[in-house]
């Protein structure tokens, strides 16, 4: 059974993970719904619906498109590692891809320390050129290195030294084995979710701070409220826009134009924007402020 609503309350249970869809019958089957009474329903991830909006702010439509680049692309590169032996993996929602293996002879001569030590630099410096080339193939947005022992924190360090441009975040995890068990044991425990949500309630606590340190210090690189954010988008002042999801699913059609306006000329001006969750108390700390803020590249005169 199809129905087409005319929609009047939206409302996203994040317990049960579902949106809850209220509004008026327009059309529907004569014989199973009465044409102009209200009715609810309840979207789950992997239900289907089209829907037709007069006016599709540009935030809303990144979003939509980033979310499916994401289901299509890899978003982390998985390096099991341990002396001598690393393997690489591609995990993507659809499961792992296995992309390359490195052995390496490492000296374990008793009282030879030094010799050990550079066979391992060189082991490092091979696993570090399979991930630069990685990265150069494709966007990757998060590293994991993981396996058992320390060998894998000692990389890390190493990879995180390696000057390799445009370096993702990197991560070491503890697992009890490296090449596939080990990597599939990183997916089952569901540490790449919980690790790029924690990255980015990272990334939104310290703007948030960085806010609050400017308001504090009245050094006039700090903007919230609607109005003066405005006008400090209006003289291309605006370096980092933040707007919770609460005003933004809260406001009335004519306030969210207006917002998308914001966004659409804060990025023609070469700032970022960053939607701010009022699920942690940094992004109620932005609500309170009145759901809108900007961190500013220049002091402007109000």
């Amino acid at each position: 059974m199809t129905l087409k609503l005319k929609v009047d309350d939206v409302a996203f249970h994040s317990f049960s993970n579902r949106v809850r869809i209220k509004g008026q019958i327009l059309e529907g089957p004569s014989d199973f719904v009465s044409i102009g009474s209200y009715h609810t329903i309840n979207i789950e991830p992997g239900d289907t619906l089209s829907i037709m909006k007069e006016h599709w702010p540009k935030y809303i439509l990144d979003r939509l498109n980033n979310a499916v680049k994401a289901q299509i692309r890899p978003v982390c590169l998985l390096v099991t590692i341990e002396d001598g032996s690393s393997e690489l993996f591609l995990a993507a929602d659809y499961g792992l891809k296995e992309l390359v293996s490195i052995r390496t002879s490492i000296s374990r001569k008793r009282g030879d320390q030094k010799s050990y030590d550079n066979t391992m630099k060189e082991f490092f410096g091979d696993v570090a050129l399979a991930v630069k080339a990685q990265l150069e193939q494709g966007a990757i947005g998060l590293i994991v290195i993981t396996g058992p022992g320390f060998t894998k924190d000692h990389f890390r360090e190493y990879l995180s030294n390696a000057s390799i441009k445009d370096l993702p975040p990197v991560i070491s995890e503890n697992a009890n084995s490296i090449g596939l068990p080990g990597a599939k044991e990183i997916l089952f425990r569901g540490i790449i979710g919980q690790i790029i949500t924690e990255l980015k309630l990272e990334t939104e606590t310290q703007l948030i701070e960085t806010l609050v340190e400017h308001i504090a210090k009245d050094d006039g690189l700090a903007a919230y409220g609607f109005d003066e954010v405005s006008k400090a988008v209006r003289f291309g002042a605006v370096e980092e826009l933040l707007i919770t999801d609460k005003r933004l699913r809260e406001g009335t059609n004519e306030e969210r134009r207006k917002m998308d306006e914001l966004i659409r000329n804060t990025e023609s001006t070469r700032g970022a924007f960053h939607i701010v969750s009022t699920e942690h108390p940094t992004g109620e700390q932005l609500h309170r402020l009145g759901g809108i803020a900007a961190i500013l590249r220049f002091r402007i005169e109000y």
